[in-house]
């Protein structure tokens, strides 16, 4: 097995162990165990639990971004872009808190782990450069009014991150999809001229 090979099926057991037994129970020996990797060999390439949660998040950001700089770059008017940017950040973290005990516990973690906390801050920075980006071509297109783009991203991703922690509370009582959509419909109809 290859380093490359060696150090995705270490988060692949991860995210598999994690899933399990949520992020508190689970330990480093559950993941070397798991892995039928020598204790050595996890540990060279992640130092710690953190380390190895940091990694799987940062793994997840990074294909977020890409699917939104795909389609940012693609055909369509800014309000069309802003209904894909929901539709798909409602499924990829549908998918993404699928595969873990809750969302709860990422937001606990990260409030105590610095890597972990600036791990979420980037991603949210890069996050909001893009969407405010998408609110001023939309601005420069005509589709929306005069408004600061920047402000604007910002509570876009505050609307997503409020549905992702209700629904993470209240999972029957939310449809996570549904949700963003809607609320980014409500935006639009304040955002958009006549």
């Amino acid at each position: 097995m290859t380093e490359h090979e060696s150090k995705a099926h270490i988060l692949a057991t991860a995210l598999a162990v994690f899933a399990e037994k949520g992020f508190a129970r689970a330990s480093m020996n559950d993941v070397v165990r798991t892995s039928g990797l020598s204790k050595g060999g996890v540990y060279w390439h992640f130092k710690s639990k953190d380390d190895l949660i940091t990694a799987i998040f940062d793994h997840f950001f990074v294909e977020q971004l890409a699917q939104l700089d795909e389609m940012l770059a693609g055909e369509g008017t800014a309000v069309t872009k802003l209904m894909q940017l929901a539709s798909q950040t409602g499924q990829s973290v549908a998918a993404m808190a699928s595969q873990f005990p809750t969302p709860l516990e990422f937001y606990a973690l990260a409030s105590r782990e610095a890597g972990l906390q600036t791990l979420l801050q980037t991603h949210f920075q890069s996050y909001e450069t893009k969407i405010a980006a998408l609110v001023a071509q939309g601005i420069s297109n005509g589709e929306f009014r005069s408004v600061d783009s920047q402000a604007t991203a910002k509570t876009i991703v505050a609307l997503f991150e409020g549905v992702l922690l209700i629904w993470a509370i209240s999972p029957d009582l939310v449809d996570l999809g549904t949700q963003v959509e809607t609320a980014v419909q409500l935006l639009l109809q304040g955002l958009q001229t006549t």
